[in-house]
Formats: C-alpha cells, sequence, structure tokens
C-alpha cells in the first residue's frame, strides 16, 4: 500500500490549501508593491528634477504615495492575509483528520468507533472547518470526495501496513519539508542581514561625506529608506522565527518517528499517532499565532 498523496486528500483540503496559495500570492505581490512605492516616493523626494516649471521628482513621489495608499485600501479592504491565514489552517487541520482517519488514530481508533461512525465523526469535523472558512476554490479535477477511496483502503490495512505507509507519507515527508524550509529561511536571514548591514556601512560613509562637504546628495537618507524598506519586508516574511520554527519541528519530529515501531496494539498506534498530529499541529497554531 501507497502512502497517502495529495491527490487521495479530502476535497476540503484541496480546496482550503488552492485559496490559502491564491491569499499568499496576493498578500506578497500587493506588501512588494506598496513598499516599492514608498520607497520611490522616499527616494524621488530628495531629489529635484526640474522638467520646465514643474519638479518631476515631486510628481513621481506624490505618485508613489498615491499608489501606496491605493494598495493599502485594497489591503484593508479585500484582505488576502486572513484568506492565507484561515485558507492554510483549514488545510493542514484537513490533512492530520484525513491522516488520522486514514492509519486509524486518535479519534478513529479502530477499536474505538467501526467504520460509519468513523465517516461520519470525519465529515462532522470537516463541517466545523468549512464553518469557519471565508473563500474557497473548488477543485473541478478533485473528484470533490471528502472521504476518498484511498484514505478508506488505507484504514482497511493491517496495522503494519498503515504504519509503514504512515512513516513514509507522513512523518517522514513532514520532516523533509520541516527541513527543507528551515534551511532556505536561514540562508535568507543571511543574505539579508547581510544586505541591510551593507546598506547601512554605506549610509554611514554617505553621511560621512556629507557632514565633511564631500557630497551634496542626501544619500543617506535615501539609503536609510532602502534599508527600512528592507527591514520591513523581513520582517513580513519572518525569515528569523520560521528557521527557528521549522528547526524546532523538525528536531521534535524525528523524536517522535523513533519510536514508531513501539505501539503494538490498536490503541497504542492511536495514541502514537495523535502524539505525532499534536507535534506537527502544535508547529501550525505557533504559526497561525505569530500572523494573526
Amino acid at each position: 500500500m501507497e502512502a497517502l498523496a495529495e491527490s487521495h486528500y479530502p476535497a476540503l483540503f484541496r480546496a482550503a490549501d488552492t485559496s490559502a496559495s491564491a491569499g499568499q500570492h496576493r498578500l506578497l505581490t500587493a506588501t512588494a508593491l506598496r513598499l516599492a512605492a514608498l520607497l520611490t516616493a522616499a527616494v524621488l523626494g530628495t531629489l529635484t528634477i526640474q522638467v520646465g516649471r514643474i519638479d518631476a521628482a515631486a510628481v513621481l513621489a506624490a505618485t508613489g504615495l498615491c499608489v501606496g495608499l491605493v494598495v493599502e485600501v485594497y489591503l484593508l479592504t479585500e484582505r488576502p492575509d486572513r484568506q492565507w491565514y484561515e485558507s492554510r489552517a483549514a488545510a493542514e487541520s484537513a490533512k492530520t483528520l484525513a491522516w488520522r482517519y486514514a492509519v486509524a488514530g486518535q479519534p478513529f481508533g479502530a477499536e474505538d468507533v467501526d467504520e460509519r461512525a468513523a465517516e461520519s465523526l470525519l465529515l462532522a469535523r470537516f463541517a466545523v472547518i468549512r464553518g469557519n472558512l471565508h473563500a474557497l476554490v473548488v477543485d473541478a479535477d478533485g473528484g470533490g470526495l471528502q472521504v476518498t477511496d484511498e484514505m478508506r483502503e488505507l484504514r482497511s490495512r493491517p496495522l503494519d501496513v498503515r504504519r509503514a505507509a504512515y512513516r513514509v507519507g507522513r512523518i517522514e515527508d513532514q520532516y523533509r519539508w520541516y527541513a527543507r524550509r528551515s534551511m532556505q529561511h536561514g540562508r535568507s536571514v543571511a543574505r539579508w542581514s547581510l544586505l541591510l548591514a551593507s546598506l547601512e556601512a554605506c549610509g554611514l560613509v554617505a553621511a560621512v561625506l556629507e557632514a565633511v562637504g564631500i557630497l551634496s546628495l542626501d544619500l543617506p537618507g535615501i539609503v536609510g529608506a532602502l534599508a527600512a524598506g528592507g527591514l520591513a519586508w523581513v520582517q513580513t516574511r519572518q525569515h528569523q522565527q520560521l528557521a527557528t520554527a521549522y528547526g524546532i519541528a523538525a528536531q521534535e519530529l524525528a523524536e517522535i518517528a523513533s519510536r514508531i515501531e513501539w505501539p503494538e496494539s490498536e490503541p497504542d498506534w492511536a495514541h502514537f499517532v495523535d502524539e505525532v498530529e499534536e507535534a506537527i499541529s502544535r508547529e501550525h497554531t505557533l504559526w497561525w499565532a505569530s500572523h494573526v
């Protein structure tokens, strides 16, 4: 029995995952545009470009401020951040419930509930998640099933088969994702730290040159604006916090995974799955709290 793939997950997961990706893209694009517009306005505000009787730099700076204002209104009214956060939380909740059901983890233990009761409980949990969503995109190619045939098939298999599928499809897959994302964010922290430090050093040199009269252009103001914009972007992306959180989550998951062979009975296995899913859900809860 192969592990569950994303195409085998509930329709709710696919819809929420698509909605989360769309919301994230909209938020980051709008945030980048707003910062770029404000930085452009700040830089042009230090210059004078006379075109006839009009200061072109001032006009362009005003345009940048207008663009920033329009984007800010868009962010406040459309709330792509809420779509991203809520949809991602819903997708991860649906995913953890799908795995709990498919491998007979709590509260869907093989000896605790029969098949009909397990499916009814799963659908009830999905209904609660769906009720908290404000935006969904239906995946027309996904089949529209909340309890897929692959989930039912895996649940019907012996414990050793479910254990192997859970190790590969859930624990190892999630560990690799945490480790990869922790490394990516760590590299971003290093790159942005070097860039911002370089900008600050350039600003310091420019300030000294301006102080002794060698430089007449307000480069310190321009560099300061660029550094402030870069810092705002880094805070939006939360590279340092996510690098640390994902690294800790990966290590915790590796520790729990080392005990996957210990459960020998269905009740012990159901409890073990619950422990793994709680560890994964805890990281997502912290991510949600840090954003909201």
